[in-house]
C-alpha cells in the first residue's frame, strides 16, 4: 500500500486536512476495515500510518500504538491520531547531504565503524540500538563498507513490516 500516490503531507499539523487528503484517508480507511465496523484496530492503524508517508521506526510505532484502545479507532480518531503523530518526511537528498559531509574523498562509500562512532557521539548522540537498526538496512560487505545512497534510498522508502503488538 506503501507509495507516494498515497503520500499525505501536512504544511500544517493543527489545520484541517483538505477535502481530497479526507477522502484519501476514507477511501483507504474503508479498504482496511474488512469486518466494516468504523474502526481500525491498532494494526491496522499502523498499516494505514505507513501508507500515507511516515516511516517511524518499529519500535516508535510500538509506542505510538501503545495508547489506541484494542476496539481501535474511528475515522476522526484516526485523522487525529495522523495529526498528532505526523513529521515532515526526510528526503533522500537531505540524507545523501549528511552522509557526504562525512565522505570527504567523495566516493559514495562509508565505513560501517566510522557512521556508529558518528551516530553514537556527535551532535545529538543516538542510541546504539537504534545506530545498529539504521545498519540493518545498510548492505555491509565484508570490510564493513556500504553505499549510503543505497542506504539513504531504503531509510526513506520506510521500514516494510508492522511491529508485533504485546
Amino acid at each position: 500500500m506503501a507509495g507516494a500516490s498515497f503520500e499525505i503531507k501536512l504544511d500544517d499539523p493543527e489545520a484541517d486536512l483538505t477535502q481530497d487528503q479526507k477522502e484519501k484517508v476514507l477511501d483507504n480507511f474503508k479498504l482496511l476495515d474488512q469486518s466494516k465496523s468504523g474502526r481500525l484496530n491498532p494494526q491496522q492503524v499502523g498499516i494505514l500510518f505507513r501508507a500515507f508517508g511516515q516511516n517511524p521506526t518499529d519500535e516508535e510505532l510500538a509506542e505510538m500504538l501503545r495508547p489506541i484502545p484494542q476496539a481501535g479507532l474511528d475515522v476522526d480518531g484516526f485523522i487525529r491520531f495522523f495529526k498528532g503523530n505526523y513529521r515532515p518526511p526526510t528526503t533522500e537528498d537531505t540524507l545523501l547531504k549528511a552522509f557526504q559531509v562525512f565522505d570527504l574523498e567523495d566516493t559514495g562509500i562509508m565505513s560501517r565503524d566510522k557512521f556508529k562512532e558518528m551516530l553514537t557521539s556527535l551532535g545529538d548522540p543516538m542510541q546504539e540500538h537504534e545506530v545498529e537498526a539504521i545498519l540493518k538496512e545498510a548492505e555491509v560487505d565484508d570490510k564493513g563498507l556500504f553505499d549510503y545512497k543505497a542506504l539513504a534510498k531504503r531509510l526513506c522508502e520506510g521500514p516494510k513490516r508492522i511491529p508485533d503488538m504485546p
